[in-house]
């Protein structure tokens, strides 16, 4: 059986580098973006590699995009769940709108497309991966960020139960949790904000889209064999203690 990896928010940054480096192991891919300028970006980039790539354009706040994916594709054998947003209102200031979204995309999407690409490992006995793109804050609160925290933690409670439910079946839940990735250049231009940021990183650096890319990949070998229901942090020691 071929192996096939499916990546939600493949469009850009840490999804777009973690389909390049499945791709660099001859997988076939199954790739989810928002904005149908990025399949032409992406349908260029996998010329250099041997792997076939479907991919899917839409939006994952509407279950039917969900269930037509689901419907299309016959079987997976990892599914990488990038796919996230951003919110940095005060708390106060969180609109339903801001909530519903945030929740939509993180948990609720994540859920269903997880539930049934699982569903189908089960039946064809695939011993796959569930890798679910966390953040360093699913594991401290930060100023400005209530709802995005809480959906990020929620990914932490997600990936640890479906560890325990699916682990009979061979099946390893993990997630990557990152401290502020570099992903966009338009984000170097606020100096002031990024260097605030690296003062609380004890290495002094950032994460990069590669370096997560491998660590998503890591978890999907052999020598990740007995590593489930945890979380890898990469966020250059910020949470390690004040």
């Amino acid at each position: 059986m071929k192996k096939t990896t499916l990546i939600t928010g493949a469009g850009r940054g840490i999804g777009l580098e973690i389909a390049k480096i499945f791709a660099s192991k001859n997988e076939n891919l199954i790739l989810i973006i928002r904005k149908s300028n990025q399949k032409r970006i992406i349908e260029k980039l996998m010329k250099n590699y041997n792997s076939q790539v479907k991919i899917f354009v839409g939006d994952l706040n509407n279950l039917n995009f969900i269930k037509k994916i689901g419907e299309t594709v016959k079987y997976v054998t990892t599914i990488i769940n990038n796919a996230s947003g951003e919110n940095q209102k005060y708390f106060t200031d969180v609109t339903e709108k801001d909530l519903k979204e945030m929740v939509n995309v993180n948990l609720i999407a994540n859920f269903i497309l997880t539930k049934i690409f699982v569903k189908k490992m089960i039946n064809k006995k695939i011993k796959g991966n569930v890798i679910n793109i966390g953040s360093q804050l699913g594991k401290i609160g930060a100023y400005n960020r209530s709802v995005y925290c809480m959906a990020k933690f929620g990914i932490e409670g997600l990936t640890k139960a479906l560890a325990m439910d699916l682990g009979k079946h061979g099946i390893r839940v993990n997630s990557v949790s990152p401290t502020k990735t570099i992903v966009k250049k338009s984000e170097i231009k606020n100096s002031k904000r990024l260097n605030m940021i690296k003062k609380k990183i004890p290495l002094g650096k950032f994460s990069t889209t590669e370096e997560i890319a491998k660590i998503v990949y890591f978890l999907t070998t052999n020598s990740a064999g007995s590593i489930t229901g945890t979380s890898i942090i990469s966020d250059g020691g910020w949470t390690a203690g004040k």
